[in-house]
Formats: C-alpha cells, sequence, structure tokens
C-alpha cells in the first residue's frame, strides 16, 4: 500500500514513566536545577502535540494518544526540560516507526543541546504506534458490541438511549420523504415549544445567540394553535412565575457596546436578553468566552435545552437538545428556503434575516437568506450528561451568587426501563466536547483541554468503510499538506484523514465515496475580509484532498478514474419566479449593487448551517462543531456534539440521511441507499451540475424545490482544481471570487 504508506497514518500511544536524577552541574544561569520541576514535550515536526505535568521527582507515569497523519519525512521529538532549559531530547524518524519499529519501550540517554548523548541522563518511556488502516469498520465494531466509545472524552458511552434527528426548524405537511424508511419529519421549534411548555422542575438553555422576542410556532396549521406568536421569553417568564427553574447562559459578545444600540458585530442579542429577564424570575447570564490572548474574538458556540419531561409511567426525566440551531433571528425555515415568497406570512414578516448582502432590509425586499441547519433530541443518560455539561460551565464561570436552585428531583429517573418501551432506547450515545479549563471544571484526568469532538470525527473517519456525507458551515484542515500557508495553526486533521481514507481505498480498487455540503460562502458580505480569507483556506483544504486523490489515481493505473468519482463538494441555492400576491417592498436597492443583482435575477444561496457526519449509514455525529480549526482545537470556540449509532440493525440512520438527500434532491431513487456507488455519484453529480447551470444562467428559471448544486470549481482528472471556465471566477450576483483572498489584516486564528 505505497500510498497510504507516504504517511504517519494511525494512533500513536506513548507513555512517559519517569527519568533518572540528575545532579550535574548546569551552566551558571540555572545553577539550582536539581529537584526543579521536569516535565517531557511530544512534537511531531514543529507541533508540539501533548505535554506531561511538572513533576519534582521526575515520575509521570501519564500516557498520551496522538492522532497522526504526517508526512513520512516528520521526526518525533521528546523532549525534557525545565522552565529553565532543555535538560535532553530523543528525536525518532516517521519513517523508522512505520517499517521497522511500530514498538519502542526502554530506557534511553537524551540527547544534549551539542548534539552528544548524555548517558547519566534517561528517561523510560513507551510507544506504540497503530496504522489506521487496522480500525475495524463501524458495521464490525458496533454489530459485535466491541465498541465501548471514545476513551479521551468527559463523558463515557451510554446504552438505553432515544436520539430524534431534526432537519430545518420546521416542516410544511406535505413535506413526505419516500421509500417508507424515512417516517415523517418531526418539526423542531414545535418540540422544543411542547418541551418548554412540558417542564415541572428545570429548563437549562445554552446558546450563542438568543432572542426572546421570537416565536417558536408559526405555522398557521399547527395543532399547537394555542402556542402561535407567543413570544419565547414570554413563555420562560410564565414558566418560571410556575417555579420552574429557568437558566440561560448565553456568549458574551463584547462588541455588543451601548455606542452601537447594544447589536455587536455578530448581533447575538445578548444585551437584549439580558434586559428582557432583568427584574424576573429568570436567571439570564452573559458568559464571556475567557482566552489568554484574544478573549474578544472566540465564542461560547455550545447550542443546548435541557428540561424535564413526563415519561409514559407519569415519571420525569431528563430530555435534552442539541445541534446547530439557536433560538434566534433567521433560523425560522422550511425545507422549501423560499427566497422571496413568503416575506408577507407570519414565517418571515416579522423575522427578515440577510446578513450577506450589506444594507438588506425587509422594506427593500427580499432575498432573504434561507436557513437549513440540523438538530437532535436525546433521552437517556446521555441527556443527564448534556445538563452535566451546563451546570459544569455555570458554576465556572457565572456569578456564585446565583448558582443553581436545585429543583426537586425525586420524581426524576434515569432508569429507562421505568421510563418508557425498551424498544424505543435502542441507542448508544456520547457527548463529545471541545472545551478547556477556563470555560468547565472538571476535565477527564485533570485535562487542561478536551478535544474529543476532533478525535470522534477522525476515529468515525477511520471507520468508514463506504462513505461519508458531511454537512458542515465551514471545510478548513490540514494545513501541513496546503500549497501555501502551511503554518497558519489550521492543524485539525479531519480533511487529510477524508483524502487517506479515499486513497486507501484507490490502492485497494475498492469503491468509496465522500459527499461534503456547505454554503457557497461563510455568513456575511462576500466581498469582506473575514469572508474571503475563509474562502481562501477553504479552497486550500479542497486543493490538497484534490491532489492527494488524483496522485492517487496515477499511481493506481485506473485509466478512466476521476477524482470527483470519489469526493465531490456541494451547497444549496434557490432561484424563484415571481408568484402571485407577493410582499411588494416600498423601497428597492441601488442599481448595480448585489442587492439589486440577486433581487432581479431571483437567486440566493440557501445557507447551510448543519454541522454533522454520517459514515456508512451507521455512525453519525451531530452537534454545534464546524469543521474548522476554531472548533475543534478545544482552545479556541467552546462546543459541544454527540456520537450516536443503533443496536439491532436499525436504519434510523439511513432514514435520516435519505430524508436530508430528499429535501435537497427532490430524488426518491432506489440507488440513492448505495451511496458508495459509482452510479449515485454520476446521479447526484449530474443533478447538480443541471442545477448549477440552473441557479447561474441568465434566464430566471425556478428550481421547483431542488436546492443541490455543484461547489463552483473545475475539478480535472489530476486533481489540480481551478475556477470555472464559464464566468469570471465569481460568485454570481457578486464581485467576490470563488477562491477567496489571503487578507492582509487578520491573523490565521481568526478565520482558520
Amino acid at each position: 500500500m505505497e500510498s497510504v504508506q507516504k504517511f504517519l497514518h494511525g494512533t500513536l500511544e506513548v507513555t512517559i514513566f519517569d527519568a533518572t536524577p540528575y545532579s550535574s552541574p548546569f551552566p551558571l544561569n540555572c545553577l539550582f536545577t536539581n529537584g526543579k520541576p521536569t516535565y517531557v514535550t511530544i512534537k511531531i515536526g514543529n507541533k508540539k502535540v501533548s505535554k506531561t505535568s511538572q513533576e519534582h521527582d521526575r515520575i509521570w507515569n501519564q500516557t498520551f494518544r496522538i492522532l497522526c497523519a504526517h508526512p513520512l519525512d516528520s521526526i518525533i521529538t521528546i523532549t525534557m526540560k525545565t522552565k529553565c532549559t532543555i535538560l535532553g531530547k530523543f528525536h525518532i524518524q516517521a519513517e523508522k516507526i512505520v517499517h521497522e519499529a511500530t514498538f519502542i519501550d526502554g530506557f534511553f540517554p537524551l540527547i544534549m543541546e551539542n548534539g552528544k548523548p548524555n548517558h547519566e541522563l534517561k528517561l523510560r518511556f513507551m510507544l506504540w504506534f497503530k496504522p489506521a488502516e487496522f480500525e475495524l469498520s463501524w458495521r464490525k465494531i458496533t454489530s459485535n458490541g466491541q465498541f465501548q466509545g471514545l476513551r479521551n472524552a468527559t463523558f463515557p458511552q451510554r446504552s438505553n438511549c432515544h436520539v430524534t434527528f431534526y432537519q430545518d426548524a420546521h416542516h410544511h405537511n406535505t413535506f413526505q420523504p419516500p421509500l417508507g424508511i424515512c417516517g415523517s419529519p418531526r418539526n423542531l421549534w414545535e418540540d422544543v415549544y411542547r418541551a418548554i411548555d412540558g417542564a415541572k422542575h428545570l429548563i437549562y438553555i445554552a446558546g450563542w445567540s438568543f432572542n426572546p422576542k421570537m416565536a417558536l410556532v408559526r405555522d398557521p396549521g399547527t395543532s399547537l394553535r394555542h402556542a402561535r406568536g407567543v413570544k419565547l421569553g414570554e413563555l420562560l417568564k410564565r414558566k418560571a412565575d410556575e417555579g420552574v427553574a429557568v437558566r440561560i447562559m448565553i456568549w458574551n459578545d463584547e462588541t455588543s457596546l451601548p455606542i452601537i444600540k447594544n447589536k455587536g458585530v455578530m448581533k447575538t442579542h445578548d444585551e437584549d436578553a439580558f434586559a428582557y429577564f432583568r427584574h424576573t424570575k429568570v436567571i439570564c447570564k452573559l458568559c464571556p468566552r475567557l482566552h489568554h490572548k484574544f478573549p474578544t474574538f472566540f465564542a461560547h458556540h455550545q447550542k443546548t435545552i435541557t428540561v424535564d419531561t413526563r415519561t409514559n409511567n407519569d415519571l420525569r426525566e431528563i430530555m435534552s437538545f442539541i445541534g446547530g440551531l439557536d433560538l434566534c433571528d433567521g433560523r425560522f425555515d422550511t425545507e422549501q428556503h423560499s427566497l422571496f415568497q413568503t416575506l408577507n406570512t407570519q414565517s418571515h414578516c416579522n423575522d427578515f434575516y440577510q446578513t450577506s448582502i450589506g444594507g438588506a432590509s425587509l422594506h427593500k425586499g427580499g432575498p432573504r437568506e434561507p436557513w437549513h441547519d440540523a438538530h437532535a433530541r436525546i433521552l437517556g443518560e446521555a441527556a443527564w450528561d448534556i445538563l452535566t455539561n451546563f451546570e459544569q460551565r455555570w458554576t465556572k464561570q457565572c456569578d456564585t451568587s446565583s448558582l443553581l436552585s436545585t429543583p426537586s428531583i425525586s420524581n426524576l429517573t434515569r432508569d429507562p426501563v421505568s421510563s418508557s418501551n425498551l424498544n424505543d432506547r435502542n441507542w448508544k450515545v456520547q457527548v463529545f466536547r471541545s472545551i478547556d479549563h477556563v470555560s468547565v471544571t472538571p476535565l477527564a484526568r485533570n485535562l487542561k483541554v478536551e478535544q474529543s469532538i476532533h478525535e470522534a470525527y477522525v476515529e468515525a473517519i477511520r471507520r468508514a468503510d463506504r462513505f461519508i456525507y458531511i454537512e458542515n458551515q465551514y471545510f478548513i484542515g490540514g494545513c501541513d499538506l496546503w500549497d501555501n500557508n502551511k503554518h497558519c495553526g489550521c492543524r485539525n486533521l479531519i480533511p487529510i484523514e477524508i483524502a487517506l481514507k479515499i486513497v486507501s481505498k484507490i490502492k485497494a480498487k475498492q469503491r468509496f465515496a465522500v459527499y461534503i455540503l456547505i454554503p457557497m460562502w461563510p455568513e456575511g458580505v462576500p466581498e469582506s475580509d473575514p469572508v474571503q480569507d475563509i474562502l481562501h483556506w477553504t479552497r486550500e483544504t479542497m486543493a490538497m484532498m484534490y491532489k492527494l486523490i488524483g496522485e492517487a489515481l496515477e499511481e493506481s493505473g485506473e485509466p478512466l478514474g476521476h477524482p470527483r468519482d470519489y469526493l465531490n463538494f456541494f451547497c444549496l441555492a434557490n432561484r424563484e419566479e415571481e408568484a402571485k400576491k407577493e410582499f411588494v417592498p416600498p423601497y428597492s436597492p441601488h442599481k448595480g449593487t448585489q442587492y439589486w443583482n440577486a433581487q432581479k435575477n431571483r437567486r440566493f444561496m440557501v445557507y447551510v448551517h448543519s454541522k454533522l457526519i454520517i459514515v456508512d449509514d451507521e455512525y453519525i455525529i451531530i452537534g454545534s462543531a464546524n469543521v474548522n480549526q476554531r472548533s475543534m482545537d478545544g482552545k479556541r470556540d467552546t462546543e459541544i456534539a454527540i456520537g450516536c449509532y443503533q443496536q439491532d440493525n436499525a436504519r434510523s440512520i439511513q432514514a435520516y440521511r435519505m430524508s436530508l438527500w430528499y429535501e435537497h434532491t427532490g430524488l426518491a431513487e432506489e440507488m440513492l441507499l448505495e451511496p458508495q456507488s459509482l452510479e449515485c455519484v454520476h446521479r447526484i453529480y449530474s443533478l447538480g451540475e443541471g442545477m448549477w447551470n440552473i441557479y447561474s444562467g441568465e434566464e430566471v428559471v425556478d428550481m421547483e424545490g431542488v436546492h443541490l448544486v455543484n461547489y463552483p470549481i473545475k475539478v480535472p482528472k489530476d486533481g489540480i482544481i481551478e475556477d470555472l471556465d464559464d464566468g469570471n471566477g465569481n460568485f454570481p450576483d457578486t464581485k467576490a471570487p470563488v477562491k477567496g483572498r489571503r487578507s492582509q489584516v487578520l491573523p490565521c486564528i481568526f478565520t482558520t
């Protein structure tokens, strides 16, 4: 497997045991080193990947599990040091680990700064490398019950849970995915209303953004007629008056200043929500994302709702919601993702949202920014873990004078056997996080940073056997293999892992397919510096992946193979012909602007905000984390997600994917049940190509509810991607290059 062995690809487990006492004299600037706290670091290349605690007696006994997808010429360096000086190093070539010594164990002399070994100073460690190709597939490991969950996570894998998936905030009752496996999708915000309204003891809400003045229930045909138009804040105040402990924890956007009417750069309504609940029984706290260098630029990005709910046996248990949807403006949408035709309805006349066009407002008319998202609801022990996460964050960062009131929990049960039919509790669920000790306490094994979402993504990809489907707001990573900006710090392994998985399947002559759905551009004016910067990183990521795949195809000698047979990027869009009785705005945008062009051409992207990965229809991760360094790092944005699968060969994950694909494509064909097949790949790609031609064409043609379009890049057989031949390399109606441009002002850490 020559292509795969160009990389140190797998898991490196390193245990640092102890070191010999060291009493030789140091340089004059560090005379009294003996007995000083000593620690050990592990680097791959120039990147530190692990660090022990500081110990006076030089006994650590600490084990590190390091995910590797690094070039074979990388050097692994184990360094022992004090705060004052480097005591010695041990170097191991990645190539040697792969080809000669996957297991190293011993008491080794360290190399001093002058390059000579110091035989009086030795470090005892054990190193074991497990190649990624030896990971069992999801189907094999879940069917035999071997999978015990991720080890490096605060919360263990839970059994006997129930999971419900949602796509978008709402659906029309005419939306019915076919093939008999999907069932009728539930309406997320109506279920959230029911959950809050039915709570008796507690309602805990954590969010990036929160608007108490918006309504959850808006459909004229809803069965919750009494709830239609009720403001979320009024519902929560009523529940607090009933004696329910209502706690709301919102990210404190420190740019929300009175001088700009508390709107803030991100318009999260944090100050408005805080003021709304002042002098009520609802306790609302603004929670800053503390960071030692950039306290203003990173966010608490978790989105969770936890309530107590009634069981079938009239007991009470915990229910939690988790995913990508915040309770705020612009998120209410249906599978239709209308641009203009809902502006005079209750759905959007009071909730016009458009942040990608400067100066947009309802008074100037559409297009609004349609919103596609994904969410989940959990019952069982994992729902309690989401509650625990909330309590840990509240205890760590919120005012201790307003600690959570302990509700009467005598009726709350953790026992699924007594709460409902066991047939409903056939899910295994684990809660993952990106978070650090500044935001939460305690972390597992006294770690300072938890990166379990990133580790879960990598494990999910390595266990993939047939296909991967991703929906995400961003897709950036693997900078070590980019053509440029290799040292920008965006080192998450997700894109590299996907590319290497495809490479291994090409070498093994096995079918495999990856479908990645992202927005055309990240939220914001497309010509702006931050948006163009993120597009630049996205292009670097795509280029790296397609280049690896192109090289693998050339080496395989497959004369007909093409990178698009294995990897495709898509986005969502809409184009609407003018309908009768549409909203007629009193004002118009300036001629020639992006706003004017989009209105004239009656088109706009559907903003993809989901954060999910589905592998082989067997395993799914869904939550708040984007595929970028901000979300995966643990020391930047705080995130939460769940990874889950079903026992007993149930098909709920497949049904969810098919429902999502039906929303995006309108297709109801049997071939979609086999996404890895070349027939399915070509069918989806050709549909996306046709819809892109309709979307980008000069004539206004209604897309008739089909929203999937190919991401606008050209992928030749060699994998060296280019701009499309037609057009000028910009997104339609804009002057924004699809490939983006590197900002001359913004530091990499903000936009990666």
